[in-house]
């Protein structure tokens, strides 16, 4: 039995400023696809605040109509074990949790694209201490935070409370191509999304009509081939690489050579999870990871998340 009803792949931004009329890349796109049709639709949005606007609408008109719908967002929904233990936030809640609640409480934007990521940043690395600044880094020149260093500090990074924390997270070690989530600025980071992201996706955990029906993989879920649980409407909200479906998304643009990378990636991450569900396997991909240590279950489970797609 498949276990959606309908599919939507954000490919999120942290781009400064709104973004021009025409499409273009490394901005905000949502695909959509319904199960029950091969119609495929992707939406190009100039700001953040429009995108979630639009995300919203779109759940809440699934989750009305009773449908079971998987969101992916292409940024980290989690960092290397022990950084809430290096903030001093390990004495209450999950770690995953009281990170992104403390994302979600500092972090601010404006209508206009505009935000304050460099600046909670350096907030997170002061509290974080260690014998240099770290372990965020990369910003441009016109960002200059002294706590904000524009080259990488080095891992493990050792924070004030003597706690190492890695470059990369053990999903990101399956999927060799993705970048770490300290690196704020630069070709390919994730870094700024992740700092905007999560708190869009607090956001729609605690909105009145779709927070009784979100959760996420795999904090929330935990690893299972069912993870939508229970009959009736669910929102399973997962961290995606757009590096799984680098090859479709290649053939989509050598089709078309008008097609805007990211409305490629979107548009290949909806066909990808479709012809998987069809076929039954889909669930195979939320399950546990073959080879995990209990360490690195643990930590999954409990700050650092898991991509899917990662083997």
């Amino acid at each position: 039995m498949p276990l959606f009803d309908a599919y939507l792949f954000v490919d999120w931004s942290a781009a400064n400023g709104v973004l021009p009329e025409r499409p273009r890349a490394d901005s905000p796109w949502i695909g959509e696809r319904l199960r029950t049709s091969n119609r495929q639709v992707e939406t190009y949005h100039r700001t953040r605040h429009e995108a979630f606007d639009s995300l919203r609408e779109r759940l809440l008109r699934h989750v009305r109509r009773q449908r079971r719908v998987l969101v992916g967002f292409d940024f980290a929904l989690g960092y290397p074990a022990g950084l809430a233990r290096s903030l001093g936030w390990s004495e209450t809640g999950t770690p995953w949790r009281r990170i992104w609640h403390e994302l979600a409480e500092r972090t601010f934007e404006l209508p206009g694209n505009r935000s304050n990521r460099f600046e909670v940043a350096a907030q997170l690395n002061e509290l974080c201490g260690g014998d240099r600044p770290g372990p965020f880094w990369a910003r441009p020149e016109s960002a200059g935070r002294d706590a904000l260093p524009p080259r990488s500090p080095g891992f493990p990074f050792v924070s004030r409370s003597g706690v190492p924390l890695a470059r990369r997270r053990t999903t990101e070690l399956h999927l060799p191509r993705t970048q770490e989530t300290w690196k704020l600025a630069g070709i390919g980071a994730v870094g700024s999304q992740t700092l905007l992201g999560i708190p869009m996706i607090q956001r729609l955990r605690h909105d009145p009509e779709l927070g009784p029906v979100c959760r996420v993989f795999p904090y929330e879920t935990g690893f299972t081939r069912q993870p939508t649980g229970a009959a009736g409407p669910a929102i399973v909200c997962t961290e995606i690489f757009m590096g799984v479906v680098s090859r479709a998304t290649t053939r989509a643009m050598s089709r078309d050579d008008s097609l805007v990378r990211d409305r490629a990636q979107v548009r290949s991450q909806c066909q990808w999870v479709a012809r998987l569900d069809r076929a039954g396997e889909l669930g195979a991909w939320f399950a546990e990871p073959v080879g995990l240590t209990p360490v690195e279950r643990h930590a999954a489970l409990t700050e650092e998340g898991w991509i899917l797609g990662a083997r």
